[in-house]
Parts: C-alpha cells; structure tokens; sequence
C-alpha cells in the first residue's frame, strides 16, 4: 500500500499543492504505514528487511514529491518567461 500510494501521491502532491505538499504526502503516508504494519504483521510476515525497504520506499515518495515541486517550479519559470 505504502508503495502504491509513493508512485500515485507523492508526485502529483508535489505539483499541484503549493502549500506544504511533503507534509501532504507525510500526512497520507502516516495514515497507510500503520495499517499497513499491522496488516503485514497479522499475516506473519514481518521480518528483518520489512523496516529498511519501508524506509526505501518512504525516501523515494519524499523524492517524487520533491521533482512535483521542481516541476511545478519549472513550470511556471516558463510560463512566466512566455507572457
């Protein structure tokens, strides 16, 4: 869920909210990791590499909403050249 939510958020967050979008995407992410923790406990597969990959996973949602900014940026540099 977290990885899913990583690829369809964190980018747009980052290009359309211009006001505080990583703590947009860390919003939406603090609601998923937990359930998604207890659902991957329940069903007896927490191990040892579950934390760092989350922690992988988390890193490059913050770096997708970072380039949505960038973009964004870009974006109106360009537009802003243009008129």
């Amino acid at each position: 869920m977290e990885l899913i939510a990583a690829i369809v958020f964190a980018g747009p967050l980052g290009f359309f909210v211009r006001s505080r979008p990583l703590l947009a995407y860390l919003v939406i992410w603090a609601v998923i990791f937990p359930v998604q923790t207890v659902s991957v406990h329940d069903e007896g597969n927490l191990d040892a590499t579950y934390w760092p990959v989350n922690a992988v996973i988390l890193a490059l949602g913050i770096a997708l909403n970072h380039l949505g900014c960038r973009l964004r940026a870009r974006r109106a540099a360009r537009l802003g050249s243009l008129a």
